[in-house]
């Protein structure tokens, strides 16, 4: 990835260089040429020297498409620095749209063109006869070990090939599993590891493995040539993957944390209440005139309560404007029914309110009440929680922060209804991953997404 910093600066620098003695520089401008040159080098360096995607098992489609987002830092320090140098450069400025114009199309294609250089240059050093790295899984080959064997022969770049698998008993069905060959038993794979055959062991864990073998095959691990790699019981693990922590010293896999502890809380609270006392500031009119529409609109209190979980599974109520008529709030079976696109239980003025989110609004309350969160999980009514806790596995990590008004969930599509089993599935699998990656940034990230996620769904039900 050095490397790459190092040749991205180069194209990027050494293009607009020859660009501008093409046109010719004044003597007067040469020192804001050096430093704009200067800029180019360093924020191409920086931006590429830092790009992980372009050696990893991603295609080489899905690195171009984050590379070629990463490029647009570099004219964007650019024209940060041009402004700054607007006095030195200002009458040059005037004349040299064309040049920039030339030179950002230049450099896209020479960056393009050297992420694949580099991308293939990357594979064939890997690949080498000394870098090259055969593989054995030891251990009942499952589907965490199956996914891996599969991206490793996707992934031809990381160099890394598995040979096949050593397993205490051979499998029940044939010498082979996904095209991995049984190599022979613990006492074979002992045998073969001390005489250096293979690079790289990986140890499959499960709750079914033969222990001793595995235990015996370890002690022997240690006194081969091999890379070690562990892969965790994957019967404890959920759709986000584990990450290595340390506790007291202790080296630990995260499965699910929260990173909103001590003063990343308070930065948060401070966040919050700022954010839904401003918003209150400026939106007192549209919430006054909803208030208003509903009354007229239909019989009924204006603002609609219900209990929902809230942080570390604790009842909280939360306050919406209705949009449902009075008579049909409630299931007459006790059962809670989520609403639907055409339900005739929502009133006319209820049908604007939910499309467009504006029933959320005196949800700004919970927030400065402390029961609720801008950006967090969205609660789900208790009822729902006790169905899916029982279908979800992990379900209520999602409970370990405070719900929010917004998510990460629902910038990506997932508002609204969630009708089937699949769809609340996958809204955990976003709230679990925000948990895990908070910080402010990502908040403020997901409140600018909001607005524009909104609009989008509006317009799509319409």
């Amino acid at each position: 990835m050095v490397l790459a910093g190092m040749v991205s600066a180069l194209v990027n620098a050494a293009s607009f260089a020859v660009l501008l003695l093409s046109q010719g520089v004044d003597a007067n401008l040469e020192p804001y040429a050096l430093i704009m040159i200067a800029l180019i080098a360093l924020s191409a360096f920086a931006s590429y020297a830092s790009f992980p995607l372009l050696i990893s098992a991603r295609s080489a489609s899905w690195m171009l498409g984050h590379g070629i987002l990463r490029w647009f830092r570099v004219p964007l320090t650019l024209s940060f620095g041009l402004v700054l140098m607007a006095h030195g450069v200002g009458n040059w400025l005037a004349h040299s749209h064309s040049l920039l114009l030339t030179w950002g199309f230049v450099a896209l294609g020479l960056q393009i063109a050297s992420l694949m250089l580099l991308r293939k240059v990357a594979g064939y050093v890997n690949n080498l006869p000394g870098s090259r790295r055969r593989a054995v899984f030891l251990g009942n080959i499952a589907p965490d070990a199956r996914e891996l064997n599969l991206r490793l022969q996707r992934s031809p770049i990381l160099g890394m090939h598995v040979t096949g698998f050593y397993a205490g008993t051979p499998p029940s069905s044939g010498e082979s599993i996904d095209s991995l060959p049984y190599l022979g038993n613990y006492d074979d794979a002992v045998q073969h590891l001390m005489a250096g055959r293979f690079e790289a062991a990986i140890l499959t864990q499960h709750i079914h493995d033969d222990r001793t073998g595995i235990a015996r095959i370890v002690d022997h691990l240690y006194d081969s040539t091999a890379s070690i790699y562990l892969m965790p019981m994957p019967q404890f693990l959920g759709p986000v993957m584990p990450r290595l922590t340390e506790i007291a010293g202790i080296p630990l896999l995260t499965v699910h944390s929260s990173k909103i502890l001590g003063l990343s809380r308070l930065l948060k609270r401070a966040m919050d209440v700022v954010v839904a006392a401003a918003a209150l500031l400026v939106l007192w009119p549209l919430l006054l005139a909803i208030a208003c529409i509903i009354r007229l609109d239909s019989p009924g209190p204006i603002l609609f309560r219900q209990t929902r979980y809230g942080e570390r599974g604790t009842p909280i109520t939360i306050l919406k404007f209705r949009s449902m008529k009075v008579e049909g709030s409630a299931a007459t079976d006790g059962v809670l029914r989520q609403a639907t696109m055409h339900d005739d239980r929502v009133t006319r003025v209820g049908r604007i309110l939910r499309r467009s989110s504006l029933d959320e609004l005196p949800q700004l309350f919970n927030v400065l009440s402390g029961s609720m969160s801008v950006v967090g999980p969205r609660p789900h009514a208790a009822q729902h929680n006790e169905l899916y806790r029982a279908r979800i596995p992990g379900y209520m990590l999602r409970h370990s922060v405070k719900p929010g008004m917004t998510g990460w969930a629902q910038i990506h599509g997932l508002r609204g209804e969630t009708d089937t089993l699949d769809k609340m599935e996958r809204r955990i699998e976003f709230d679990r991953y925000y948990i895990m990656n908070w910080s402010l940034l990502l908040d403020l990230k997901i409140l600018l997404r909001t607005v524009p996620a909104v609009l989008a769904q509006v317009r799509a039900t319409y």
